[in-house]
């Protein structure tokens, strides 16, 4: 084990709990791998990333009958030297095949904000998300698929994350993220390989920047609803989702920007 390995061992969350950082040799075990991101998540930085998710919109591809659930999406081009590149557009398609639910459509979704892309936070996650899959993967340029969500549970009404159920993405990787919780129980993720009845790993996750890494090629993955924890109030869910696809050629990426986060 290198030094780089070892800084990805071990991480402590901000009430000075242990949690372990994704580990590669999970992931190359099992097609996925639990833990915790390495950045701050305390100070006016976190605190301004955080909240981005005040600033979402109610998605309106999504039947509020379903579920309340806010969203933005960016886009990235993650160059194999460490270069986050910005994306402009904020299309998202899924084939039927893999989203029986919301696939077959052009999805175009409010674009993230300059302010968040702004924000070194946010730079930080991308980049350690990008090196630990570079290490499993091997060193690539990837397009990055960014989802800012917040699911909301209505005072004596649950809230499904998933409406789609058990399901994999149509990418290479997924990274699900915990940014926070509010006044809500439930939300727990559950890992699956593909044909196999039972998940395989399931967590509440509780802490900022807990992060679940999948393999989306030989993983599914699903999440239960949420409940306001106080019933005459409403709660909600955040999370940061990070889809991986191999860009061949970066020349051909739509939306180029040249210009780069910090």
């Amino acid at each position: 084990m290198d030094d780089s390995d070892r800084a990805f061992e071990h991480a402590v969350v901000a009430d000075g709990t242990a949690l372990g950082s994704p580990r590669t040799d999970d992931f190359t075990r099992h097609g996925w791998a639990h833990g915790r991101l390495r950045v701050r998540t305390e100070g006016p930085g976190w605190k301004q990333f955080a909240s981005a998710w005040d600033d979402l919109v109610p998605d309106a591809y999504l039947d509020s009958a379903r579920c309340r659930r806010n969203r933005r999406y960016g886009r990235v081009l993650a160059h194999r030297d460490g270069t986050l590149e910005p994306l402009h557009g904020s299309q998202f398609f899924q084939s039927k095949a893999v989203n029986p639910v919301f696939g077959g459509q052009l999805r175009v979704f409010e674009p993230l904000s300059e302010a968040a892309f702004a924000s070194l936070e946010f730079a930080e996650i991308l980049r350690e998300s990008v090196v630990f899959v570079n290490r499993v993967a091997g060193t690539h340029d990837w397009e990055l698929g960014i989802h800012f969500i917040r699911v909301i549970a209505e005072p004596h009404q649950g809230a499904d994350p998933a409406p789609e159920g058990r399901h994999s993405d149509g990418h290479a990787y997924v990274s699900i993220h915990l940014i926070g919780r509010h006044q809500c129980v439930g939300g727990e993720n559950q890992v699956f390989r593909r044909g196999l009845p039972d998940s395989e790993y399931a967590v509440t996750m509780t802490e900022p920047l807990e992060v679940l890494m999948l393999s989306d090629t030989t993983m599914e993955h699903g999440v239960s609803e949420i409940r306001a924890m106080d019933p005459s109030l409403s709660g909600w869910r955040d999370t940061l989702i990070v889809d991986f696809n191999i860009v061949l050629d970066p020349a051909e990426v739509p939306g180029r920007t040249h210009s780069s986060m910090h």
